[in-house]
């Protein structure tokens, strides 16, 4: 909410700024899509997205709001062109990509996610979250190997992260997970612990949290986690 607030300033100052309102709509987005907002942040991520893109259509991030707009309001058809544009305006637009990836993971198209999580990773390889999500994919369509190889390259990246940013709870939750598959049980459950004292009552960090107790066989803190993560908003039921 404090981001969304200096992005709504910014557009004060200057009306004509098309990434204010890009910036503006990412952060309604995530409220609505996300964390379980309501009519108004919906309504704010629409107006806003297509203020940006009104205002600077040959901009690679106004595309992409839009996009991120539209996908995380299950209007995955009227999105699908706008990621389509920010990538021919740059192929290697790390957001579009990852977004992109989200949504045909969610739509059941795994193979372009998959292609697009790869290309994501390519284009930023410090990046943990496109690597570990992409191993879900793999998982889904029973590639073991590659899932394995994936699940490394995003622990990797993830440890790297947490040097500089310990307090990351996205990292700690994500590598977690990550850890656990690779056969690290205890310290994946040990970095799922950090994320939650770090951010307790996020309901995202609620629902990934309960994902390594899942994942690691511990059944009642998981079930405790996702019901808590409903109550406070989580927004992505279908995950």
């Amino acid at each position: 909410t404090f981001a969304a607030q200096m992005f709504r300033r910014a557009a004060e100052i200057d009306p004509d700024y098309a990434l204010a309102y890009a910036g503006m709509a990412d952060c309604a987005s995530f409220l609505c899509g996300i964390w379980g907002g309501g009519e108004a942040e919906l309504r704010e991520a629409d107006e806003a997205s297509q203020r940006a893109l009104e205002l600077a259509p040959g901009l690679e991030p106004t595309h992409t709001s839009r996009g991120v707009a539209l996908y995380l309001n299950r209007r995955y058809d009227e999105a699908e062109p706008e990621f389509v544009t920010a990538l021919k305006l740059d192929p290697d637009w790390f957001e579009a990509l990852y977004f992109f990836a989200r949504m045909r993971f969610e739509q059941g198209r795994l193979e372009e996610s998959v292609e697009l999580y790869r290309r994501a990773g390519a284009t930023r390889p410090e990046d943990y979250q496109a690597p570990v999500l992409q191993a879900m994919v793999y998982d889904t369509l029973g590639r073991n190997q590659e899932m394995l190889a994936s699940l490394r390259r995003g622990l990797e990246a993830a440890e790297r992260h947490l040097e500089l940013n310990p307090d990351d709870a996205r990292a700690l939750y994500l590598g977690g997970q990550a850890l656990v598959r690779l056969g690290q049980r205890q310290r994946g459950l040990e970095w799922a612990q950090r994320a939650l004292k770090l951010e307790p009552n996020e309901p995202m960090v609620l629902y990934n949290v309960a994902g390594v107790y899942a994942l690691a066989g511990v059944v009642e803190p998981a079930v405790d986690c996702l019901e808590l993560a409903f109550s406070t908003g989580f927004g992505r039921r279908e995950w």
